[in-house]
C-alpha cells in the first residue's frame, strides 16, 4: 500500500518527480502574476491549469513517440529519454494535483502581499 503513495517512479502517486511539478506550478504560478500583471482567481488558475494539462499531453505525446515512432523520437536528442516513460494515470492525476498545489502556494503567498500592502 504505501508503494501506491510514494516511491515507485511514474507509478506511484508521489516520486521524485513530484518535486520537479511542484516546483513548476511554483514558477509558472509566478510568471503568470509577473507577464500578466493579474492574480485574478478566474485568469490565473485557468491559464496555470491549462499549462499544466498542456506539459502532461506533451509527455504522452512523446510515449506515443516512443512506442510507434521511435526513430522521430530519437531525432529530438535534446528532449530527455525519461520524458517518454510510461506514467500510470494515478502518476499522472498527482502531477496535475502537485502543480496546482505550487499554484496556490503562490496565488496565496501574492494576494496575501497586496492585501497587506493595501492596509
Amino acid at each position: 500500500m504505501g508503494e501506491l503513495l510514494f516511491g515507485i517512479k511514474d507509478n506511484s502517486f508521489l516520486d521524485t518527480m513530484s518535486l520537479v511539478h511542484f516546483a513548476s506550478g511554483l514558477g509558472l504560478g509566478f510568471l503568470i502574476i509577473l507577464f500578466l500583471k493579474s492574480s485574478f482567481r478566474k485568469i490565473y488558475f485557468k491559464l496555470g491549469f491549462i499549462f499544466l494539462v498542456i506539459w502532461e499531453l506533451f509527455e504522452f505525446f512523446l510515449r506515443f513517440l516512443r512506442v510507434y515512432y521511435p526513430f522521430l523520437l530519437e531525432k529530438l536528442k535534446f528532449i530527455p529519454a525519461s520524458w517518454a516513460a510510461n506514467e500510470s494515470i494515478l502518476n499522472i492525476s498527482s502531477d496535475l494535483i502537485v502543480g496546482l498545489v505550487g499554484l496556490l502556494i503562490i496565488y496565496f503567498t501574492f494576494t496575501l502581499k497586496f492585501k497587506f500592502k493595501s492596509k
